[in-house]
Protein backbone atom coordinates (compact mmCIF):
# COMPACT_ATOMS: atom_id res chain seq x y z
CA UNK A 1 0.00 0.00 0.00
CA UNK A 2 1.55 3.68 -0.72
CA UNK A 3 2.29 6.04 1.86
CA UNK A 4 -0.43 7.95 0.99
CA UNK A 5 -4.08 7.32 1.28
CA UNK A 6 -7.71 8.58 1.43
CA UNK A 7 -10.69 6.93 3.79
CA UNK A 8 -14.21 8.49 3.74
CA UNK A 9 -15.65 9.88 6.81
CA UNK A 10 -19.19 10.14 6.53
CA UNK A 11 -19.89 10.11 9.98
CA UNK A 12 -17.55 12.00 13.33
CA UNK A 13 -14.27 11.23 12.27
CA UNK A 14 -11.60 10.02 15.18
CA UNK A 15 -8.10 10.08 14.18
CA UNK A 16 -5.12 7.83 16.45
CA UNK A 17 -1.64 9.42 14.93
CA UNK A 18 1.61 7.99 16.59
CA UNK A 19 5.02 8.31 15.68
CA UNK A 20 8.52 8.31 16.91
CA UNK A 21 10.42 11.13 15.91
CA UNK A 22 8.53 12.40 12.55
CA UNK A 23 7.16 15.43 12.65
CA UNK A 24 2.97 15.56 12.78
CA UNK A 25 1.36 18.28 10.22
CA UNK A 26 -2.63 17.65 10.80
CA UNK A 27 -4.96 20.19 8.71
CA UNK A 28 -8.52 20.57 9.33
CA UNK A 29 -10.28 21.78 6.70
CA UNK A 30 -13.94 21.51 4.58
CA UNK A 31 -13.14 18.23 3.36
CA UNK A 32 -15.42 14.32 3.76
CA UNK A 33 -12.72 12.67 3.85
CA UNK A 34 -9.12 11.90 5.54
CA UNK A 35 -6.15 12.15 3.53
CA UNK A 36 -2.63 11.28 4.24
CA UNK A 37 -0.59 12.62 1.85
CA UNK A 38 2.67 11.80 3.50
CA UNK A 39 4.52 9.66 5.84
CA UNK A 40 1.94 7.18 6.77
CA UNK A 41 3.13 3.36 7.28
CA UNK A 42 2.85 1.38 4.30
CA UNK A 43 0.99 -0.93 6.36
CA UNK A 44 -1.84 1.61 6.12
CA UNK A 45 -4.83 2.51 8.72
CA UNK A 46 -6.74 0.19 10.99
CA UNK A 47 -10.32 1.23 10.88
CA UNK A 48 -13.02 -0.31 13.40
CA UNK A 49 -17.17 0.49 12.92
CA UNK A 50 -17.17 3.42 15.31
CA UNK A 51 -15.27 5.59 12.32
CA UNK A 52 -11.63 5.79 14.79
CA UNK A 53 -8.71 5.57 12.54
CA UNK A 54 -5.40 4.26 13.46
CA UNK A 55 -2.05 4.47 11.39
CA UNK A 56 1.64 5.55 12.21
CA UNK A 57 4.07 6.64 10.45
CA UNK A 58 6.79 5.01 7.76
CA UNK A 59 10.05 4.61 8.50
CA UNK A 60 10.21 2.75 11.97
CA UNK A 61 8.36 6.00 13.04
CA UNK A 62 10.54 8.58 11.86
CA UNK A 63 9.01 9.82 8.45
CA UNK A 64 7.08 13.18 8.67
CA UNK A 65 3.88 12.62 8.39
CA UNK A 66 1.44 15.72 6.81
CA UNK A 67 -2.56 14.36 7.36
CA UNK A 68 -5.62 16.51 6.51
CA UNK A 69 -8.73 15.61 7.92
CA UNK A 70 -12.91 17.36 8.36
CA UNK A 71 -13.24 19.73 10.32
CA UNK A 72 -14.22 19.01 13.95
CA UNK A 73 -12.76 15.88 13.89
CA UNK A 74 -11.40 14.19 17.02
CA UNK A 75 -7.38 13.65 17.63
CA UNK A 76 -4.90 11.61 19.53
CA UNK A 77 -1.71 12.15 18.25
CA UNK A 78 1.77 10.78 20.21
CA UNK A 79 5.50 11.17 19.83
CA UNK A 80 8.61 11.24 21.25
CA UNK A 81 10.87 13.70 19.79
CA UNK A 82 8.71 14.52 16.87
CA UNK A 83 6.86 17.95 16.91
CA UNK A 84 3.38 18.03 16.22
CA UNK A 85 1.36 21.24 14.62
CA UNK A 86 -2.93 21.03 14.64
CA UNK A 87 -3.80 23.37 12.00
CA UNK A 88 -7.56 24.62 11.33
CA UNK A 89 -10.14 23.71 13.38
CA UNK A 90 -10.38 20.69 15.42
CA UNK A 91 -12.30 18.60 18.21
CA UNK A 92 -11.60 16.74 21.01
CA UNK A 93 -7.68 16.42 21.17
CA UNK A 94 -5.17 14.85 23.19
CA UNK A 95 -2.04 15.11 22.58
CA UNK A 96 1.42 13.57 24.23
CA UNK A 97 5.06 14.01 23.65
CA UNK A 98 8.57 13.73 25.45
CA UNK A 99 10.84 16.25 24.18
CA UNK A 100 8.49 17.71 20.73
CA UNK A 101 7.12 21.04 20.67
CA UNK A 102 3.19 21.36 20.35
CA UNK A 103 1.19 23.97 18.30
CA UNK A 104 -2.52 24.44 18.19
CA UNK A 105 -4.81 26.67 16.06
CA UNK A 106 -8.49 25.52 17.65
CA UNK A 107 -10.15 23.11 19.39
CA UNK A 108 -13.26 22.39 21.41
CA UNK A 109 -11.55 20.82 24.21
CA UNK A 110 -7.72 20.03 24.92
CA UNK A 111 -5.48 17.50 26.74
CA UNK A 112 -1.79 18.31 25.91
CA UNK A 113 1.32 16.70 27.77
CA UNK A 114 4.97 16.87 27.01
CA UNK A 115 7.86 16.39 29.29
CA UNK A 116 10.49 19.31 27.50
CA UNK A 117 8.64 20.52 24.50
CA UNK A 118 6.98 24.16 24.35
CA UNK A 119 3.20 24.33 24.20
CA UNK A 120 1.27 26.66 21.97
CA UNK A 121 -2.16 27.17 21.84
CA UNK A 122 -4.16 29.77 20.40
CA UNK A 123 -7.70 28.96 20.90
CA UNK A 124 -9.83 26.52 22.72
CA UNK A 125 -13.47 27.07 23.17
CA UNK A 126 -14.00 24.11 25.93
CA UNK A 127 -11.71 22.96 28.52
CA UNK A 128 -7.81 22.86 28.02
CA UNK A 129 -5.13 21.09 29.93
CA UNK A 130 -1.48 21.84 29.44
CA UNK A 131 1.33 20.84 31.07
CA UNK A 132 4.79 20.59 30.42
CA UNK A 133 8.17 20.20 32.92
CA UNK A 134 10.56 22.41 30.92
CA UNK A 135 8.85 23.97 28.26
CA UNK A 136 6.90 26.89 28.40
CA UNK A 137 2.90 26.69 28.33
CA UNK A 138 1.41 29.54 25.99
CA UNK A 139 -2.66 30.01 25.33
CA UNK A 140 -4.23 32.81 23.82
CA UNK A 141 -7.77 32.41 24.74
CA UNK A 142 -9.53 29.25 26.71
CA UNK A 143 -12.29 28.42 28.62
CA UNK A 144 -12.08 26.39 31.59
CA UNK A 145 -8.00 25.74 31.97
CA UNK A 146 -5.50 23.81 34.04
CA UNK A 147 -1.88 24.68 33.29
CA UNK A 148 0.76 23.30 35.11
CA UNK A 149 5.19 22.99 34.65
CA UNK A 150 7.95 22.91 36.92
CA UNK A 151 10.19 25.58 35.07
CA UNK A 152 8.52 26.65 32.15
CA UNK A 153 6.57 29.72 32.07
CA UNK A 154 3.00 30.00 31.83
CA UNK A 155 0.79 32.00 29.92
CA UNK A 156 -2.93 32.46 29.52
CA UNK A 157 -4.21 35.37 27.78
CA UNK A 158 -8.01 35.52 28.06
CA UNK A 159 -9.53 33.01 29.58
CA UNK A 160 -13.61 32.82 30.80
CA UNK A 161 -13.79 30.40 33.10
CA UNK A 162 -11.56 29.44 35.75
CA UNK A 163 -7.83 28.79 35.98
CA UNK A 164 -5.96 27.24 37.93
CA UNK A 165 -2.24 27.10 37.09
CA UNK A 166 0.86 25.36 38.83
CA UNK A 167 4.53 25.55 38.50
CA UNK A 168 7.68 25.97 41.00
CA UNK A 169 10.07 28.34 39.18
CA UNK A 170 8.21 29.21 36.46
CA UNK A 171 6.56 33.18 35.39
CA UNK A 172 2.68 33.29 35.52
CA UNK A 173 0.96 35.43 33.41
CA UNK A 174 -3.00 35.36 33.13
CA UNK A 175 -5.44 37.27 32.05
CA UNK A 176 -9.53 36.03 33.17
CA UNK A 177 -12.38 37.83 32.66
CA UNK A 178 -15.48 39.25 34.85
CA UNK A 179 -16.76 35.85 36.38
CA UNK A 180 -13.62 33.30 35.55
CA UNK A 181 -11.85 32.19 39.15
CA UNK A 182 -8.44 32.04 38.81
CA UNK A 183 -5.97 29.91 41.65
CA UNK A 184 -2.21 29.88 41.13
CA UNK A 185 0.99 27.93 43.36
CA UNK A 186 4.37 28.28 42.82
CA UNK A 187 7.27 28.48 44.59
CA UNK A 188 9.70 31.03 42.82
CA UNK A 189 7.86 32.03 39.87
CA UNK A 190 6.54 35.39 39.89
CA UNK A 191 2.45 35.74 39.32
CA UNK A 192 0.54 38.61 36.94
CA UNK A 193 -2.57 38.57 37.10
CA UNK A 194 -4.93 40.81 35.10
CA UNK A 195 -8.54 41.72 35.24
CA UNK A 196 -10.96 43.91 32.99
CA UNK A 197 -11.39 47.44 33.82
CA UNK A 198 -13.93 47.77 36.62
CA UNK A 199 -13.76 44.65 37.78
CA UNK A 200 -13.05 44.16 41.06
CA UNK A 201 -11.91 40.84 42.52
CA UNK A 202 -12.24 38.72 45.83
CA UNK A 203 -8.14 38.54 46.42
CA UNK A 204 -5.99 36.09 48.43
CA UNK A 205 -2.72 36.57 47.84
CA UNK A 206 0.09 34.65 50.08
CA UNK A 207 3.49 35.03 49.73
CA UNK A 208 6.42 34.72 52.50
CA UNK A 209 8.87 37.66 50.75
CA UNK A 210 7.61 40.74 49.00
CA UNK A 211 4.18 42.27 49.20
CA UNK A 212 1.59 41.28 46.95
CA UNK A 213 0.26 44.65 45.14
CA UNK A 214 -3.56 44.57 44.09
CA UNK A 215 -4.15 47.91 41.48
CA UNK A 216 -7.63 47.22 41.27
CA UNK A 217 -10.72 47.63 43.72
CA UNK A 218 -11.43 45.03 45.96
CA UNK A 219 -15.06 43.38 45.22
CA UNK A 220 -16.56 40.09 44.74
CA UNK A 221 -16.60 39.92 40.45
CA UNK A 222 -14.24 36.78 40.69
CA UNK A 223 -11.62 35.04 43.30
CA UNK A 224 -8.34 35.36 42.67
CA UNK A 225 -6.27 33.23 44.56
CA UNK A 226 -2.23 33.12 44.55
CA UNK A 227 0.07 31.08 46.61
CA UNK A 228 3.80 31.88 46.68
CA UNK A 229 7.21 31.14 48.70
CA UNK A 230 8.89 33.86 47.30
CA UNK A 231 7.56 35.41 44.22
CA UNK A 232 6.49 38.95 43.21
CA UNK A 233 2.59 38.93 43.27
CA UNK A 234 0.85 41.68 41.25
CA UNK A 235 -3.24 42.05 40.33
CA UNK A 236 -3.78 44.64 37.64
CA UNK A 237 -6.42 46.06 35.15
CA UNK A 238 -6.08 45.29 31.42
Amino acid sequence: MPSSFSIDTPGHAELHLNTRSGNVTIIAEERDDVLAEEGASSRGPDTDVTGRIAFGSAKGGSANMVVRVPKGTDLTVGTISGRAELRGQIGRARITTVSGSITVDRAEELDVRSISGNIDVEYCSGRCRLSTKSGRAVCGTARDAKVSTVSGGITLTDSSGKVRAQTVSGTVDVGTQRHGDVAVQTISGSVKIHVPPGVRPDTELRTLTGRPRVECEKGHDCRIAVRSLSGQINVTPV
